[in-house]
């Protein structure tokens, strides 16, 4: 039998900032603006009975112990100032050509995994009983008791005691010109770099303190992030009625973990030395369009006008490239829920063209193979392009005006106009059946717990709606 004991927690978490800005007009051409803001986040405290365990020793896994009882789960940072600037330069004197570039430090608040410890050591515990006589009449001498006593078990969850905030550097340059006042482009460099980012590395019973098996999921500032990117953007009202927007994105994301309350990689297991690599979210190709396209009036008669006016027809194109992933192993087991990737073959492609399946190709189960002992392959993080996206969304609508200032929206919306396939990245788990090799959903059931109803990369679908503006 299995039991398991969790008691209420209840948590306060608070966060503070100040923040000034000022925006100078040096001249007619140049304009500049400057501020300046300020992050302070403690670490979350608990509240009633929670009980909160914080660690010592953390740098050295034979010396990890419980901290005294009221130590933080993190000492707060004090000196988290975030500066940014911003400059606007008209190249010419009638500004249809303007320089612009700006950069700055910002935070992230850096609680990461922290609400996981509600249901956790010390607030949670369990056992396994293998001889229970049936009918139970009293639980009671089968419920573990929860307490701070070595030696621990279960799944715990620990941070680092000089963790910081993470924050991120980011700038970005752009050029835009305009042409007779009725269109525009422009092209715009973006670039990023992330620093002190969270990361969540997995140890099994660090020591004798912990019960075999306990896993212990320390939080850390170790991981690191950078993007770069090149935007273009061209738009322009084709004629009185017709407005077109057209954007193109080239880009590049890299880290060495996309999700900070991962717990799927782990310096002492399985090194992240190898773990650089395109970001689990990164799009290298993105292309879209917009149109808008008032409706004339089909004619001067007031009836029929009355029933054809203020109509309006948005339609919206979207085309990317895939998220990237590899193949991951659930053949050498999965410690603390670390999961290794595979080795690869030299010579075989990753993909397989295959009519029929999902996407038309599937992973070629030949290109990988399983490391002889328990041990990261030397497959690279992030190495496989993904299936992409591509979709036409149209929608029409009509304003009905009740007052000055009281209108009625009536929209009628098809996403995903042509039905066409999109489908989410297989689940690449090598060695266990062909199944997981190949699509399993199309792209639009891959969001977690959002509903896929509406969400890109789904079957066509269709929207009424009606909305009161005021």
């Amino acid at each position: 039998m299995f039991a398991s004991t969790t008691a209420t927690a209840q948590f306060l978490s608070q966060s503070f900032s100040l923040f000034a800005q000022d925006t100078w007009k040096v001249t007619a051409r140049l304009t500049l603006s400057y501020g300046l803001r300020w992050e302070l986040s403690p670490a979350p405290s608990s509240r009633g009975n929670t009980v909160l365990a914080s660690w010592e020793n953390v740098n050295d896994p034979s010396l990890i112990s419980l901290a005294p009882a009221g130590t933080p789960l993190w000492r707060t940072t004090y000196g988290n100032f975030a500066p940014r600037f911003g400059v606007a330069y008209a190249l010419t004197g009638n500004g249809d050509f303007v320089v612009r570039a700006g950069g700055g430090v910002f935070y992230d608040l850096g609680v990461g995994a922290a609400a996981n410890t509600a249901q956790a050591f010390p607030n949670s515990a369990s056992l396994f009983a293998p001889i229970v006589t049936l009918p139970v009449t009293n639980v009671e001498p089968y419920l573990p008791s929860l307490s701070l006593r070595p030696p621990y078990g279960g799944t715990v969850y620990a941070f680092s005691p000089s963790l910081k905030l993470p924050r991120s550097y980011q700038w970005n340059v752009a050029l835009e010109k305009s042409f007779g006042g009725t269109q525009a482009i422009s092209a715009t460099y973006v670039g990023q770099s992330g620093q002190d980012l969270l990361r969540n590395e997995g140890l099994i019973s660090p020591n004798s303190n912990f019960v075999p098996d306990t896993a212990f999921y320390l939080t850390l500032n170790d991981a690191s992030s950078s993007y770069n990117a090149l935007q273009l953007q061209y738009r322009r009202p084709l004629t009185s009625r017709l407005q077109g927007l057209l954007n193109y994105t080239w880009s590049h994301s890299l880290d060495d973990a996309s999700d900070d309350t991962i717990s799927s990689v782990s310096n002492t297991i399985y090194s992240n030395k190898n773990d650089k690599g395109s970001s689990s979210f990164d799009v290298r190709n993105s292309l879209s369009g917009a149109l808008h396209f008032d409706i004339p009036n089909a004619t001067n008669e007031k009836i029929v006008s009355l029933l054809t006016r203020d109509w309006s027809l948005d339609s919206v194109v979207v085309a990317r490239s895939g998220f990237p992933f590899n193949g991951t192993l659930l053949t050498l087991g999965t410690l603390g829920g670390i999961y290794p990737r595979p080795d690869l073959v030299p010579g075989e492609p990753f993909w397989l063209a295959t009519p029929g399946a999902p996407g038309g190709k599937v992973l070629n189960p030949a290109s990988f193979t399983a490391p002889a002992t328990l041990q990261q392959g030397n497959e690279g993080r992030n190495d496989i392009g993904g299936f992409g996206l591509a979709q036409i969304d149209l929608s029409i609508g009509r304003k009905f005006p009740l007052t000055e200032r009281l209108n009625l929206q009536f929209r009628a919306d098809a996403f995903n106009l042509f039905n066409h396939p999109n489908f989410t990245n297989p689940l690449a788990y090598v060695g266990v059946g062909p199944s997981y090799l190949e699509s399993q959903h199309m792209l639009n059931q891959g969001l977690g717990g959002l509903n896929p109803l509406f969400q890109e990369g789904g079957p066509r679908s269709l929207q009424l709606s009606l909305r009161l503006t005021f």
